[in-house]
């Protein structure tokens, strides 16, 4: 069956399948119950995963790197999709292509996610849909604001 570190990755790959089968509930089953913070339900996890995607319903990630090492996996994920369906944080449908990265360390144990911390590129994603400038147009507006 492959080292303890092929077996932490393939979890993590079938995790990402059943995002991209959105299928919540079976992907939600990976994660331990110690994974979220005591004022993080796992109904709220849950209610932001079914809200990304059906604002973007084409919504695809996929596995750009991935590194393990005992029961750590570092990974790198891309998630695109178009803002075609509902309202995303109280921003309608923009019709626009959305393309970010996002970079975790995982934990696991008894074959389950119990910690995950990282970053997202939220501020590429917001511009992507047009919701704040480009860093082009911040850049503009500074050189303009000192004219």
């Amino acid at each position: 069956m492959g080292t303890v570190e092929e077996q932490n990755k393939e979890l993590i790959r079938h995790q990402v399948e059943l995002y991209n089968n959105h299928d919540i509930d079976a992907a939600s089953e990976i994660y331990g119950q110690d994974f979220l913070k005591p004022e993080f339900t796992w109904e709220q996890n849950k209610e932001i995963d079914i809200m990304l995607l059906k604002a973007f319903p084409d919504m695809k990630i996929t596995i750009v790197d991935m590194i393990a090492e005992g029961d750590k996996v570092a990974v790198i994920r891309n998630m695109t999709g178009t803002h075609t369906g509902e309202p995303f944080m109280g921003i309608p449908a923009t019709g626009k292509k959305m393309d970010s990265n996002s970079t975790f360390i995982v934990r696991k144990d008894n074959n389950k996610v119990v910690e995950v911390e990282g970053t997202r590129d939220l501020l590429g994603m917001w511009q992507k849909l047009g919701v704040l400038p480009s860093m082009k147009e911040f850049i503009q507006a500074y050189i303009d604001s000192k004219k």
